[in-house]
């Protein structure tokens, strides 16, 4: 795939889609779909939404579902009681497909799309409005011929890295500050993620999350700082971090918003 000669996000008025990725099964964690998993009393699928409705830039919501989970999420996202037009849709089998499946179901309006994940209870409010803005700036300083297809929050690694040997033997080293921990939500202009899904579908690549699939095939994607807090709930110790955090500050910790 050819880097997407789009417009760059300089004007003030982009209109996004989210899609919250929720159709999976939960298997890691252990104890159902993530999307129904509570903290603080609350589903995640809920806390995302919120955050999500947050953002004055964000026009619609998609929310990939279990096929036999569809009334369930519905039932949900309607005691949210979200201003924002929300959907949800059915999944696919793998997170990939689901992405694609949501973006799919996304009104034709958004021209810039979301990818998030529901087990992300502290995503920061705004936190669309803050990449945007990001994207806007860092546009202004890409080299002359090359076009940025989104932006991601992401952290520098604390533990120190080392390539693997013949197992279990470690073989060296790694410069940890060669590599980000990227999150979501992740942003993109609407046209080069559906070429990347169209693109990885027709050849069968399978990529861990939407930025490696974007750059893999041709795509550049800046970063913005991310935040500790965003935190992906995977295992049984993350649900119990969560609890604990949401006990000592319900909304994340101070300086959740994403920034330059």
């Amino acid at each position: 795939m050819a880097v997407h000669q789009h417009l760059h996000a300089t004007e003030n008025h982009q209109k996004v889609g989210v899609v919250v990725l929720a159709a999976g099964s939960g298997e890691r964690l252990g104890i159902g779909p993530k999307a129904l998993v509570e903290v603080g009393g609350k589903p995640l699928l809920l806390h995302v939404l919120e955050s999500m409705a947050s953002n004055s830039s964000v026009v619609c919501l998609a929310v990939t579902a279990p096929a036999d989970l569809i009334a369930a999420y519905q039932k949900l996202v309607d005691s949210a009681g979200l201003a924002i037009p929300t959907r949800v849709t059915p999944g696919g089998a793998t997170r990939q497909q689901s992405g694609h499946l949501g973006v799919r179901a996304l009104p034709l309006e958004a021209d810039w799309v979301a990818i998030t994940d529901v087990a992300r209870p502290f995503t920061p409010p705004g936190i669309i409005d803050v990449l945007l803005e990001n994207f806007r700036i860092v546009a202004l300083d890409v080299p002359v011929g090359q076009y940025l297809c989104g932006i991601v929050p992401a952290l520098p690694l604390v533990d120190s890295v080392h390539l693997l040997g013949a197992e279990p033997l470690l073989a060296e080293p790694f410069d940890r500050s060669l590599l980000r921990a990227a999150q979501t939500p992740q942003l993109f202009d609407r046209g080069c993620v559906t070429a990347a899904y169209e693109a990885a579908a027709k050849e069968g690549t399978v990529c861990t999350d939407d930025v490696g699939m974007v750059t893999h095939f041709g795509g550049t994607v800046a970063t913005a700082p991310g935040n500790p807090s965003n935190f992906k709930i995977t295992y049984e110790h993350d649900l119990a971090l969560a609890e604990a955090l949401h006990a000592y500050a319900p909304k994340g910790l101070a300086g959740s918003e994403v920034s330059i």
